[in-house]
């Protein structure tokens, strides 16, 4: 690897994206392609910076008694800006 490729990795960041919710899908639709899930708009540094900011969402709507809010920040993800399933 030389140096653009490794700086390249260091540049991709990634996203917590939340499945998209309508009517017949309250708590958000895991089946939607990922085009159409919404993008929280902060861009983690790694995978493990995302999970921590995902499970800590989830913790502090726990304390909170938002159980909805709780289920459907499950169904979240965390994934790469470069994942292929994000372009159109």
């Amino acid at each position: 690897m030389n140096a653009r490729q490794a700086a390249a990795l260091v540049l991709v960041g990634w996203f917590l994206i939340l499945p998209p919710v309508s009517r017949d899908y309250p708590m958000g639709n895991v089946d939607a392609p990922l085009t159409q899930w919404k993008k929280r708009p902060t861009t983690y540094r790694d995978k493990d910076e995302c999970e921590h900011v995902r499970d800590r969402y989830g913790r502090v709507l726990n304390g909170k008694n938002r159980q909805l809010a709780v289920r459907y920040y499950k169904q979240s993800q965390c994934i790469s800006a470069d994942d292929p399933r994000l372009k159109k």
